[in-house]
């Protein structure tokens, strides 16, 4: 049996840093293992091998000829660990999919997003190709929550099908920042889900000498005119921000730049899973921000409160959050004068936005204990892997049908 790690790309994310976490795990249980990806190595453990056409809208010739010849020589049977096939970012992945399941080869669907939340251009490329979603005896997918798998479940997709597996995190507590006054970093590519100009709203009634700085920009993408509108704010609005410090030269490291933190923050909207939520007690950095309903009642399953994430904040009673880019421009403008106008909705109680992040960021708040990781360590991780990978292999032939891609349309527009 050899398992194939399949994605798009290895560029930073968090996607990429899952694939890396179970590429490492497998290695340390000696699994035969390899990835598959449209770019270099990276910083990844295994053998790689490279197929240009598998990244993001890419415009060369799919050709499952080159696939096949990519793995021809790999011991049998093959474990397709494919991860986020469905998000449609590349016009052709769902058809490779379909090819594979038709084919009999052996399939773990992991799912991190779906295109069907949020992502309209996403799901109208999806939908102008072949079927997707398809189920069979030698198809098994993975997902990050309750919701996504109660998703599945009302398309069609049967109970001994599916596991719930949240995103592998690794202990490493870094020591205490150098920073006399607070400094919030949020780790993330800026793009529009990531709500950036609510971190400008947060940043503008900060406490005399905190700063505020983001990992990454969106790259090369469709919200480079955004991002650059927000930049062009934080200027004129002389907020204390840095935008995509991971990308100076020389760049640090993800660990560099969250060493530099005293806190992190999230105003993210849409996560499949998010991994600050983790990553904030891995690193040991309180964390702060939006909450994220489906993803908060997961986490306290396990355990997992972080005390200081609001459900919303308002602008004189309007809701940031679901405002057009130009509303959220006004708003934010107007709170640059009046930040007294700002309230933050936490524990279904609006209070004063700046008294909530004044105590937010308080110095006598630590970081939740590491411990509360138990449940999401690369062992467990790579051990639920291993299992369903084994039960694919005894996994008899069978016939492919799909799920109702309309029923999960429905499910996130509801």
């Amino acid at each position: 049996m050899t398992h194939l790690f399949v994605h798009y790309h290895l560029r930073p994310g968090g996607v990429t840093r899952v694939l890396q976490c179970e590429a490492e795990e497998f290695s340390r249980r000696g699994i035969p293992f390899f990835t598959i990806t449209a770019g270099p190595a990276s910083s990844l453990t295994g053998e790689h091998r490279e197929i240009p056409w598998l990244d993001y809208a890419s415009k060369a010739p799919f050709s499952v000829k080159d696939l096949w010849a990519t793995v021809q020589d790999l011991p049998r049977p093959l474990i397709w660990h494919i991860h986020n096939p469905m998000l449609g970012c590349h016009p052709e992945m769902s058809a490779l999919v379909e090819q594979l399941a038709l084919a009999q080869e052996r399939l773990i669907l992991h799912i991190h997003d779906f295109a069907e939340d949020g992502r309209p251009e996403n799901l109208q490329r999806l939908s102008q190709g072949p079927p997707w979603f398809p189920t069979g005896a030698r198809v098994h997918y993975v997902v990050l929550n309750r919701r996504d798998r109660d998703v599945l479940f009302r398309a069609g997709l049967s109970e001994s099908q599916v596991t719930i597996l949240g995103n592998p995190v690794s202990p490493h507590p870094l020591p205490l920042s150098v920073h006399e006054h607070p400094r919030l970093l949020y780790p993330t590519r800026a793009i529009t889900r990531k709500n950036i100009g609510e971190m400008l709203l947060l940043a503008a009634i900060g406490p005399a000498g905190t700063t505020f700085a983001t990992t990454l920009g969106p790259g090369q993408s469709r919200y480079q005119e955004e991002y650059g509108h927000w930049q062009q704010i934080a200027n004129d609005l002389a907020l204390p921000f840095e935008w995509a410090i991971a990308e100076k030269h020389p760049a640090p490291s993800l660990e560099e730049c969250v060493a530099e933190a005293t806190h992190l923050i999230t105003t993210s909207t849409k996560e499949g899973f998010g991994m600050a939520f983790l990553e904030s007690i891995a690193w040991q950095r309180p964390l702060i921000g939006r909450a994220i309903p489906h993803i908060q009642e997961n986490l306290a399953d396990a355990g997992i409160v972080h005390p200081f994430l609001y459900e919303g904040i308002f602008v004189d009673g309007i809701d940031f959050a679901k405002q057009t880019t130009a509303e959220k421009t006004r708003l934010l403008e107007h709170s640059r004068s009046h930040p007294e106008f700002i309230q933050v909705l936490l524990r279904n109680r609006l209070i004063d936005a700046r008294q909530w992040l004044l105590e937010a960021l308080s110095p006598t708040h630590q970081p939740l204990p590491i411990s509360l990781l138990d449940p999401f360590h690369p062992k467990r991780h790579g051990e639920s892997i291993s299992l369903i990978a084994q039960n694919l292999q005894e996994a008899p032939e069978s016939a492919i049908s799909y799920l109702d891609a309309e029923s999960i349309r429905r499910s996130f527009s509801a």
